[in-house]
């Protein structure tokens, strides 16, 4: 089946004509919807089908193993670029297929496992060119929104994160929407998608995809226009081919920031634009005032072993435990692994512990690029580094506890029946914030 390229444009994409950003060519701003929303027989569906198709029987720069390629070899992950590259990656891979099937509106569906819980039925269709084998046993039938790491707190919150807690650091450094928003996706749907050198393999990668540059485009709309640095802003993505399957030549991050010119949008935004807890005082008080604080600033490094512990400061545990609600916390930090296949199909369990007490605060799989000879990565030499935040959560455990308080991480092995050696920690970090606050 080939597409008409004459066909209108579905679900009403606009007809305007933009610059698309990526290959320096003209289209029309192409729609992304909803998985939960189409079938095997929508257009965008049907195209993307079509494509694999092809794209597994081509030998070329246009080939499904040369995506694959590019993404084990150019991907940014566990970094501030990790956001810019795929969406780049993304856009491209958009236009390759609507050159490929002559569905000239094609936009890749966006697959969001909160609101629509289960896989797309019609990615489990064994028929169908969509359908990837070497997923994990029972991937079908999965609830992913009451799965293992899908109730975190500490996923992004799109109304409030600054940019480094979002998007990540440089050169090292996840943000929370990488660690905690897109790492269990890939681990919980497995085979393929477990590592970043086979994940493209699995169609599942490009709607995972999709959402995620769903969630920074929410983000963006409600913080992210005036928090970009410049400095950031300057660098730029490479390792991409076009609709003619050409090298393209390395494009600027700051061209990644808004989706219309780069030739598509979304027919709504992320339904979950925060989760915060709504601060509740005395009555008829609205917000606190700070009124002054102390911070912390802790690291520790690591002796041996997968484990690591930072000990929080005496005087700090001691006014959490007195607390009442005008205290404000705000405990902001990192772990720190070595990169190596020992850290693959890992669980970086982060807790905090009081006597016998403990409280998760942060739980997120591994997703480790290990570099290779000849990827085209900047960075990726140093360690795997995970966000972790807390706030005035951690006063029960605290007030139901006594003795010292710790921050504890441990890689837990996902795979115990290799009986693998530990992965090896390297360090630990925390900034810790106690402001003092009236009600008003």
């Amino acid at each position: 089946m080939r597409m008409n390229r004459r066909a209108a444009l579905a679900g009403g994409a606009a007809a305007a004509i933009v610059g698309t950003g990526v290959a320096g060519a003209q289209t029309p701003v192409r729609i992304r919807k909803g998985a939960g929303g189409l079938t095997a027989a929508s257009e965008d569906v049907a195209a993307f089908g079509e494509a694999v198709r092809i794209m597994k029987r081509r030998r070329d720069a246009l080939s499904w193993e040369r995506q694959t390629q590019i993404h084990h070899r150019a991907s940014q992950h566990n970094n501030g670029l990790f956001l810019p590259w795929h969406r780049h990656q993304l856009a491209h891979f958009e236009r390759i297929v609507a050159k490929l099937t002559g569905h000239d509106a094609f936009a890749m569906p966006y697959w969001d496992w909160q609101e629509h819980r289960f896989l797309p039925e019609w990615m489990c269709d064994r028929d169908s060119p969509l359908y990837e084998r070497e997923r994990a046993r029972g991937v079908e039938t999965l609830d992913f929104a009451a799965a293992r790491w899908a109730e975190s707190p500490y996923t992004a919150k799109l109304a409030s994160d600054g940019f480094e807690t979002f998007c990540g650091k440089l050169p090292e450094g996840a943000g929370m929407v990488e660690g905690y928003g897109h790492n269990h996706i890939h681990q919980l749907i497995g085979g393929a998608m477990r590592h970043p050198r086979t994940s493209a393999r699995d169609p599942m990668f490009w709607l995972h995809h999709s959402n995620v540059d769903r969630v920074w485009a929410t983000w963006h709309r409600n913080r992210g226009k005036d928090l970009y640095p410049a400095d950031w802003t300057a660098l730029t993505v490479g390792g991409f081919v076009d609709a003619e399957g050409r090298d393209v030549a390395d494009l600027p991050v700051g061209g990644t920031l808004e989706t219309r010119p780069l030739g598509y949008d979304y027919d709504r935004l992320y339904p979950f634009p925060v989760f915060n807890v709504i601060e509740q005082g005395p009555p008829g008080a609205t917000r606190r005032i700070p009124m002054g604080g102390q911070s912390w600033t802790l690291r520790a490094d690591a002796a041996r072993g997968g484990r690591i512990s930072l000990t929080l400061p005496d005087d700090a545990v001691a006014r959490m435990r007195e607390a009442d609600d005008t205290l404000m916390i705000a405990g902001e930090g990192a772990v720190a692994y070595a990169r190596e296949t020992a850290l693959e199909d890992r669980s970086l369990e982060i807790r905090m512990t009081s006597g016998s007490r403990e409280r998760t605060l942060g739980s997120s799989p591994t997703f480790v690029h290990i570099p290779e000879p000849g990827d085209g990565h900047h960075g990726h030499r140093g360690p795997y580094v995970l966000p972790f935040r807390f706030g005035e959560e951690v006063l029960n455990l605290l007030a139901a506890s006594e003795g010292p308080a710790a921050v504890t991480v441990f890689a837990e092995d996902l795979a115990p029946e290799l009986a693998r050696a530990d992965a090896r920690a390297a360090w630990i970090e925390l900034k810790l914030t106690l402001t003092e606050t009236r009600w008003a």
